[in-house]
């Protein structure tokens, strides 16, 4: 992935290049006498393959020829249990333009639809729909909805646009989508070249007859299972002092400063820190300084309140030795390194303090960083796994900007590997010194050095208040482009309704006050948390971490520190009773008089669904936890989704938003609402 660091990204232009023979990094560019119109003349120097590269990747076929079966919901069904444990659907959305059926006969529609559905298997239970005489879009639209024993099918017409929109939401049989599709367009007259579809994931249904099938049926497969550790576990496991030595070596190898300032995070002062014992016979590294761990940082019998002031004042001792170990001229700090003795704790605590340094604020160490920051860390074993992810959280949301870089590189040996990774800020020629650093170390040690990944930053750090001031190199404009074929889409996009797939969740709820553990660093580690605000409607949680951060969190984001019982299963009668209120609270007089329609008897759950003259509205439930709802309406207004949404979570108070999709619907391959194409002026890029 080739970017230039310091030209603004207005839209991301980019080349990705992927390839299952060649070694990007040890193959020399050869020129192939192409017109020029990408790289710059002064770019053509002995490596100057490296200089653009900005991601990389490499896929390694060895960890992934063993699959270990985990104990969780997805592995446990593709063995056949003799327990349904989960409910999923996909909902194919679909639109057939240019269609030559009579759609003024709604009637004649109805029935081509129903024998295309079961002239392919399906089993078609009930159709609905508005009389003509009730629907106030009948000279311009008409819609109408067909429950199955497999799912259920939404269609809506447009005589004058001799449109067709079909909503097929499937919980059993998966395999039939495209079948089902190619009936129904055939069913109304269309072509499949005039038609445009896309899935969504969503909820089905438990105690389907056929779910045991389904599930052998969807999603990839696992072809090779072992209960035995990965290649790379067993290799982590082995991991030996000699290699970590290696690492620590290789990755301070990238430091390009002369007489570099190392800080080395450790654990407690009275316990063995390697690293600093290593560094400290470095010559070529000026000075090192300890960051040990404070004593009573991570002591098990704390309250909340005692856990917080002992992070708070180790944190603000740690920035106190930084004040201390920097106060002269000319000293920088050069890399930080993470000991194997640091805990979790002092990274969280290093991530703050950075955060504090890049964004400038009050009582930050001024002054204190290189422009050339290296942080790294080794991973030797899978519970160390937070030292990877603390590098990505400097990475992606301290330093941000380019020339920044993340790498992970795997040390091999015949029985072991230990994996380095490293976050570089400020090195504009990172990947060459990373690609000799790897050479150089396999000739010296031995061991077999592989590069997994590389991600760089962003071309600015987002808010204008902390950018530098920057000169871009060069700009590409929107004339530099061929807008012509963009631009006939963009004005062929007719939209003709805004729909809404909500999936609902039934989910604990806690009050303000309640101690949780919050999802922390991207959800992948839980912290102890206080929640301090709370938005029902919206559901999210603010919560106050023990260490100091807050975040704004969902509550699938939180947890009970002490564990619960399960929730109490949601009933068919709350379901019902949640969307006749919330129809009738609704500001649309018309949707409080919506012709409403249920189907039960298809597994578990039921099928509720509402039509009004201006739209529909099905409810799945599934007979456990989860409602999915399909809302669609012929207004461009997103405010009535986000007001039904609100009132049917309200009227039951456990239900949590899980996911939310919104697309517009119309002609025209449409992606963009009504209020985004509406004006007459072209758009910017045009």
């Amino acid at each position: 992935n080739y970017v230039f660091s310091d030209v603004p990204e207005i839209c991301d232009q980019a080349i990705v290049m992927a390839t299952n023979g060649i070694d990007f990094f040890h193959r020399d560019a050869s020129e192939q006498n192409l017109e020029d119109l990408f790289v710059e003349p002064s770019r053509y120097r002995p490596k100057h393959q490296y200089d653009m590269i900005h991601d990389y990747r490499r896929n390694n076929e060895n960890t992934n020829k063993l699959i270990p079966v985990r104990n969780n919901h997805r592995q446990v069904s593709q063995g056949r249990p003799d327990e349904q444990v989960e409910s999923q659907g996909i909902i194919m959305i679909v639109e057939a333009e240019n269609v030559s059926a009579d759609l003024s006969s709604i009637g004649n529609v109805k029935t081509s639809v129903t024998d295309a559905l079961e002239s392919v298997g399906f089993g078609v239970l009930t159709v609905s729909a508005l009389p003509p005489s009730e629907n106030a879009y009948a000279e311009t639209a008409r819609n109408f909805a067909l429950i199955l024993k497999e799912g259920y099918v939404v269609v809506r017409t447009w005589p004058d646009h001799r449109h067709v929109s079909f909503d097929i939401h499937l919980w059993s049989s998966f395999g039939k989508h495209e079948a089902a599709k190619k009936a129904l367009v055939s069913a109304v007259g269309g072509t499949m070249d005039s038609v445009t579809s896309y899935r969504i994931v969503a909820g089905g249904m438990f105690g389907v007859s056929t779910w045991k099938d389904d599930v052998k049926s969807r999603g990839p497969k696992v072809t090779q299972k072992c209960e035995e550790p990965t290649a790379l576990q067993k290799a982590l496991s082995n991991t030996d002092a000699e290699s970590t030595t290696v690492a620590i070596k290789a990755g301070m190898s990238l430091v390009k400063e002369d007489n570099p300032i190392i800080a080395v995070l450790c654990g407690y002062e009275t316990n063995p820190c390697t690293s600093i014992e290593l560094l400290e016979k470095d010559n070529n590294v000026k000075e090192v300084i300890p960051l040990y761990t404070c004593l009573g940082l991570m002591a098990d019998d704390q309250s909340f309140e005692d856990r917080q002031n002992a992070f708070f004042n180790c944190k603000e001792s740690i920035v106190t030795s930084l004040h201390k170990a920097f106060a002269g001229e000319d000293r920088k700090l050069s890399a930080i390194v993470l000991d194997k003795s640091a805990p979790k704790e002092m990274g969280k605590m290093i991530g703050q303090i950075l955060f504090r340094i890049f964004r400038g604020q009050k009582g930050a160490p001024e002054g204190v960083l290189s422009d050339r920051l290296l942080m790294l860390a080794t991973v030797e074993e899978d519970s160390e796994g937070w030292r990877r992810k603390l590098l990505n959280v400097v990475r992606e949301k301290i330093i941000v900007a380019d020339p920044l870089f993340g790498c992970r590189v795997f040390l091999n040996s015949s029985d072991s590997s230990i994996e380095l990774h490293v976050t570089s800020s400020g090195d504009d020629l990172f990947v060459e010194h990373l690609v000799d650093m790897v050479s150089t170390v396999e000739s010296e040690s031995g061991l077999s050095l592989e590069i997994r990944n590389i991600l760089g930053g962003y071309w600015r750090p987002g808010p204008l208040s902390i950018m530098q001031q920057w000169e871009a190199s060069k700009y590409m404009l929107p004339d530099d482009y061929d807008h012509t074929s963009s631009l006939e889409q963009w004005k062929s996009q007719k939209p003709l309704g805004y729909q809404t797939v909500v999936q609902l969740e039934h989910a604990q709820r806690y009050k303000v006050g309640a101690n949780v553990k919050g999802s922390y660093n991207n959800g992948e580690d839980w912290l102890q948390a206080r929640i301090t605000k709370v938005d029902y409607a919206k559901d999210l949680y603010t919560v106050f971490y023990v260490d100091g951060d807050t975040d704004e969190l969902s509550a699938s984001n939180i947890r009970a520190i002490s564990a619960k019982g399960p929730l109490e299963p949601i009933t068919a009668a709350q379901i019902d009773n949640a969307l006749t209120e919330t129809l009738s609270k609704m500001k649309s007089e018309s949707m409080g008089n919506s012709d409403v329609y249920r189907v039960e008897n298809i597994g578990d759950g039921h099928v509720t669904m509402a039509l009004w003259p201006g739209g529909t509205v099905v409810v799945v439930w599934d007979g456990r936890t989860r409602v999915d709802i399909n809302l669609f309406t012929y207004s461009d207004d997103v405010d009535t989704a986000d007001e039904f949404i609100t009132h049917f979570k309200q009227s039951h108070g456990s239900l949590t938003t899980a996911l939310r999709d919104e697309q517009p619907r119309g002609t025209g391959s449409v992606v963009n609402f009504l209020h985004d194409v509406s004006s007459t002026v072209d758009p910017r890029w045009a």
